[in-house]
């Protein structure tokens, strides 16, 4: 008999198990909001991570990035920050036996800046609670979303079991710029089980903050520059002048168009045909000139553009480039140049199996905790699933709790949604690979 067949256990005292723990996950979390893990300034949070793991009695292995021996690999993103010995934290629980299936948990370790922190109430980084919600940044956006696997897996431990199968937990750098930290892993996970000395996971669950929804599919999305060197001027002669400022706007509205026309409904993929408005080009940084009194000599211009995930990226790439050199063509001065450079995502789009049987059961455990089954829902975002769907064809969905304000002032994730979402982690957990006692 299995170690599957040969154990298993209540819902209701899995609940329980996991209702005990809403002070070990609201501690665990404000102690990880409170690791300010920026981007390239990670390594706190990927410390509190291995702590964290090793109170659950595993060992952690880093995973180094870098970024030299990623470049060649086809979901590579060109890099933002160097690599600076930062490194992902991979721990692997292995069962005693052999019957049960494996599920790796993927997250990211990275936040985005938090802007005034002037204009936060509370701070970014106290990770303070305020009638069930826990604020600072990254609490929604995903640390959150680590701290509930990790409940997930304690649960069962305090109620004496352990999983049947393998179960990872990944924790990863850098998914809110490149990708680069999860395909770093997937790299070296491709390697060991190619090399037979890892057995592959059979799932993948990122706890990303979904509101309790599945994931079905995800946009693609790059990062472009725009530099437009223009004729800088005293603003007394600034007619002498070409302002590249100007010239950028006129590239924003050209960018604005191009959103527009593919929001049509005729041009909606159809993973997004009930979305009002899925393509988002975002002008996210503009950078020009030094002094009031002077015409600027360079305008910068850094967008995050989306495209279905029908499109591949270096084709949405052509289509915004050639917007962009017809404004170019139109201007009347030959002194504008403008240059169009990439850094950071180059993050295909990708559609998610959620009818295989591990995202059946991840839905069905949800459906016995919250009443109901889990919304499918097709993000207008990018996450690391796209490594796994991509490059190791692996069934892999993101589903997380409910949260606010992510990338916004005061960020924050419900408790009592983390709750409910640990709860359907263990019960997954539970199905999926089964469970057996942990060793006297």
């Amino acid at each position: 008999m299995s170690a599957v067949a040969a154990a298993s256990l209540d819902q209701d005292h899995i609940a329980e198990a996991v209702g005990n723990l809403r002070q070990y996950m609201t501690d665990t979390l404000t102690g990880f909001v409170q690791c300010r893990s920026l981007p390239g300034q990670e390594t706190s949070a990927a410390e509190f991570l291995e702590g964290a793991l090793s109170d659950l009695g595993l060992e952690s292995e880093r995973i180094a990035l870098r970024t030299e021996e990623l470049k060649n690999l086809p979901l590579y993103s060109p890099a933002c920050c160097p690599d600076g010995g930062r490194y992902n934290v991979l721990a692997r629980h292995e069962p005693r036996g052999q019957g049960g299936r494996a599920v790796l948990f993927n997250g990211h370790l990275d936040v985005v800046p938090t802007g005034p922190h002037e204009l936060w109430d509370p701070a970014p980084f106290d990770g303070e609670l305020r009638d069930g919600w826990l604020y600072g940044r990254g609490a929604g956006d995903m640390k959150a979303g680590i701290v509930c696997a990790l409940a997930a897996f304690r649960a069962l431990r305090d109620l004496g079991f352990q999983p049947a199968g393998a179960v990872g937990f990944n924790g990863v750098l850098e998914e809110e710029n490149t990708g680069n930290g999860t395909l770093a892993t997937v790299s070296a996970l491709q390697s060991a089980i190619a090399a037979a000395k890892l057995s592959a996971f059979d799932a993948v669950v990122i706890p990303e903050p979904t509101h309790e929804r599945m994931m079905s599919a995800q946009l693609g999305v790059f990062w472009m520059y725009v530099d437009i060197v223009g004729r800088p001027a005293h603003a007394a002669y600034m007619t002498t002048g070409v302002n590249p400022v100007e010239t950028g706007l006129r590239i924003v509205d050209a960018m604005k168009q191009l959103e527009h026309e593919w929001n049509l409904p005729e041009n909606r993929h159809p993973a997004y045909r009930e979305h009002q408005h899925p393509i988002n080009f975002n002008l996210g940084q503009i950078h020009a000139g030094d002094w009031n009194s002077s015409v600027p000599s360079v305008c910068t211009l850094g967008m995050r553009i989306a495209c279905y995930p029908d499109m591949t990226i270096d084709a949405a790439k052509q289509l915004v480039e050639a917007r962009i050199r017809a404004v170019e063509t139109a201007l009347t001065d030959s002194d504008v140049r403008i240059d169009v450079r990439y850094e950071g995502f180059h993050a295909p789009g990708c559609e998610y199996d959620l009818d295989v049987p591990a995202m059946q059961l991840l839905a069905d455990a949800h459906r016995r905790v919250a009443g109901e089954l889990p919304q499918p829902t097709a993000l207008t975002a990018t996450t690391d699933g796209r490594h796994f769907r991509l490059m190791m064809d692996v069934p892999v969905t993101c589903y997380g709790p409910k949260v606010q304000n992510v990338h916004g002032f005061n960020e924050c994730v419900s408790v009592d949604s983390m709750v409910r979402v640990a709860t359907s982690l263990a019960l997954f957990i539970h199905d999926w690979c089964g469970v057996e006692p942990l060793q006297a």
